[in-house]
């Protein structure tokens, strides 16, 4: 009976103890100073590859938590890093660049920002959340700091450039000091998405979201008067044709489960409607998955605009030219074990957080280059942020709108809650 009643005492201790250190860890991370920040970002956001200010901002509060700085990674980037012992390693990436949309969410934190741009004030606005992101990060990298001797290992939080361009993962990749950060174990980020309520979160394993490529094609045909067609061979004509045929790559040439999107999203051609131009130019976004279904797709359509113009009576030095912009990404591979940790971990770390898989999404995001190019597990995991009040969630319409407002009160705390203990979780498993 004593033994039992000893017993029922550690127990009670213990876990009393282990509430009590934890609520010390949370009091620490003041929810009122992250919402001061979240306010912050929001009102002053920074086009890709202008993030000056947001970058010190952030520089600064890694500074004061005891992580060493490693700048100079591409644009604005550049990673924090806190060592603690022998461990794995975590990389955990925010990016920092807003949209150039003027806000209209009608919020007393609302962007009034403008930047100027080849003379001409364009206003700036986080519509994709990244002032989300960034507030979180901060979360967590003060929980982390805060709580040592909770973990073992070492983290790499991560603060990048230019994701809205695609050009900002390979600004940090290609730089001279990307090789001097430890190599990570795992490989985290987040992305917020009103179609979830706040605190759920979104898991989708295998490829998450799409490569993205930007072509831009110029399709020739010989001049002539708009009365006689039959001396010439119209351009106009021809890319419409080319323009409907490509759009057979996705129904007829690719897999009923292989999804693929071709978009034309500009045409330019002609002067008036009595003239027949020498050329058209088109402009195209590709999105696939896997690196075959790209390569397939991009080949399909230059099949497709050469056979056209040799149909059209063309020579082959009159075929259409295809310019691949160098802004293309790959897509989002999340590593399915990976995934499984992270759920237990969200779960184990309050039953009350909500878990949904998610289909795969066709919008691009540079995370995947960092997975790509280092085969290292990684996951990008969706973050509810759409109030469960009906009358709110009409101001969290969605991503890149004018309108799109997080509910950051209530989605903030959740978010760098769940994160830490993935954080912590990943570095005690070793």
């Amino acid at each position: 009976m004593i033994i039992k009643n000893c017993l029922a005492f550690f127990i009670f201790f213990f876990f009393a103890f282990n509430l009590k250190a934890q609520k010390e860890i949370l009091s620490k991370v003041d929810t009122l100073q992250l919402f001061s920040l979240y306010r912050n970002l929001h009102q002053h956001p920074e086009l890709s590859g202008k993030e000056v200010e947001t970058a010190q901002l952030l520089k600064g509060e890694l500074k004061q938590l005891g992580f060493t700085i490693i700048d100079s990674l591409g644009f604005n980037s550049f990673a924090g890093i806190l060592k603690n012992g022998n461990g794995p390693t975590v990389l955990y990436r925010t990016d920092m660049d807003g949209l150039p949309i003027k806000e209209t969410t009608g919020a007393f934190y609302a962007s009034t920002q403008t930047t100027m741009t080849e003379g001409w004030a364009i206003p700036v606005m986080h519509a994709c959340g990244h002032d989300f992101h960034m507030s979180s990060w901060v979360g967590v990298a003060r929980i982390l700091s805060f709580s040592k001797k909770k973990w073992k290992g070492t983290v790499i939080f991560l603060a990048q450039s230019s994701e809205e361009t695609g050009q900002g993962a390979k600004g940090v990749i290609h730089s001279n000091y990307f090789s001097t950060l430890p190599k990570p174990t795992y490989q985290l980020a987040i992305h917020d998405t009103p179609d979830l309520t706040s605190g759920t979160f979104g898991f989708c394993n295998k490829y998450s979201m799409a490569a993205v490529d930007m072509m831009n094609i110029t399709i020739y045909g010989k001049g002539g008067h708009g009365a006689e067609p039959f001396k010439a061979i119209d351009p106009i004509l021809l890319s419409a044709n080319f323009i409907t045929e490509i759009q057979s790559i996705t129904s007829r040439n690719l897999a009923f489960n292989t999804p693929a999107v071709i978009t034309v999203g500009a045409i330019n051609g002609g002067t008036v409607g009595n003239i027949i131009p020498d050329k058209v130019e088109l402009k195209l976004t590709i999105r696939t998955f896997s690196p075959e279904s790209r390569l397939y797709v991009l080949k399909r359509i230059e099949e497709i605009g050469n056979y056209l113009a040799l149909a059209a009576g063309l020579t082959e030095n009159e075929f259409p030219t295809y310019n691949l912009l160098d802004m293309s990404i790959p897509a989002v591979y999340n590593a399915p074990k990976l995934g499984e940790d992270l759920k237990n971990s969200i779960q184990k770390s309050n039953s009350g957080y909500q878990i949904a898989d998610v289909l795969p999404k066709m919008i691009g995001e540079d995370f995947g280059i960092y997975s790509n190019s280092t085969e290292i597990p990684s996951y990008l995991i969706w973050v509810g942020v759409s109030s469960t009040n009906e009358a709110k969630q009409q101001q969290s319409t969605s991503l890149h709108t004018s309108t799109f407002l997080p509910d950051y009160q209530t989605a903030l705390p959740i978010t760098v809650d769940a994160i830490s203990n993935c954080i912590i979780d990943l570095l005690n498993k070793h």
